[in-house]
């Protein structure tokens, strides 16, 4: 940490000795101390933010998120899942706060190691543990598309992809399903704000991880893949996204076609019905969108034709 200390800063010999305490606390074993500790960092990191931004601040702020990181992967060595949620949420408060206080730096790097600790939990098979920092990721994704930080809004996709991805490989079924129902929501978030990078870059998502979980012949993942889309779907026509929303039937389509193929009936059918029903949200009965429709019917006809 740095040499001054403001009246206004915090002790920064009091930092040090939270971290020395958390880690000992960690390794020992200790939840109910390593969650104390944790959540004094987190105070700690919350009146840093609001001091003036200088290299120096900022890099006290960042040795902070790294040791709330480490003391989290200790944690996960030592099975203490409750200590790994805690400290999924304290890393996703500080990113909320610091793109609140427009830190957006501080915020990317909070929520890069909220995103590599979700992965390291899931690839540990610690589906409770991931499933909480999911939520952080979730969260984090909804604020920053509130706040029109796209970069922010961008990381959480991505993480919620790939965790998706390493849930299904894994069989980690929390998890997994939060992080396609979060993708979802922060569509919508975007949609409010009319984002349209942002929405559409969830529809693809989505798709692919629908198609992912159709490969895999993993119906229940599929089923949320289709009401995340479905969701996504209603959203975007109450909104005029023309464009967005036939992305989503595109997806949808495809998702169906796999599902038949594979005969998943019952994810086929929650495709067919959400086709269904975003269809009748009024926008896709323009001519140029249905033939758009089966344009994308015919291509994946033969495609699975070549295959």
């Amino acid at each position: 940490m740095g040499s001054g200390i403001s009246p206004v800063n915090v002790n920064e010999l009091d930092v040090v000795r939270t971290i020395e305490e958390g880690f000992k606390k960690a390794y020992s074993g200790d939840l109910k101390g390593t969650v104390e500790a944790i959540d004094k960092l987190k105070g700690f990191a919350f009146q840093l933010i609001h001091l003036d931004a200088d290299a120096e601040n900022e890099l006290d702020i960042k040795a902070l998120i790294i040791s709330i990181g480490d003391i989290a992967r200790v944690s996960a060595e030592m099975k203490m899942e409750q200590a790994c949620s805690v400290s999924g949420r304290v890393l996703g408060d500080i990113a909320l706060e610091a793109a609140g206080q427009k830190r957006e730096p501080l915020a990317i790097k909070a929520l890069s190691i909220v995103g590599s600790l979700t992965l390291e939990f899931a690839g540990k098979g610690l589906d409770a543990a991931a499933r909480s920092t999911v939520e952080s990721l979730g969260t984090c994704g909804k604020g920053s598309s509130r706040m029109k930080m796209e970069t922010l809004t961008s990381l959480s996709e991505a993480y919620l992809m790939q965790v998706s991805l390493k849930s299904i490989e894994k069989g980690l079924d929390k998890a997994g399903i939060a992080a396609i129902g979060y993708l979802g929501e922060i569509g919508i978030a975007s949609a409010e704000q009319a984002i349209e990078t942002s929405t559409l870059e969830t529809a693809v998502i989505l798709e692919d991880l629908g198609n992912a979980s159709v490969r895999e012949n993993n119906e229940s993942y599929a089923k949320t893949v289709i009401e995340a889309l479905e969701n996504l779907g209603t959203e975007v026509s109450q909104r005029g996204m023309k464009n967005i929303l036939v992305q989503i039937a595109w997806s949808l389509e495809m998702i169906r076609v796999l599902t038949l193929e594979r005969g998943l009936k019952g994810a086929c059918f929650a495709a067919k019905a959400a086709l269904e029903s975003i269809n009748t949200a009024g926008l896709l009965d323009a001519e140029q969108n249905l033939e758009k429709i089966r344009e994308i019917k015919e291509f994946h006809s033969f495609i699975l034709k070549k295959s």
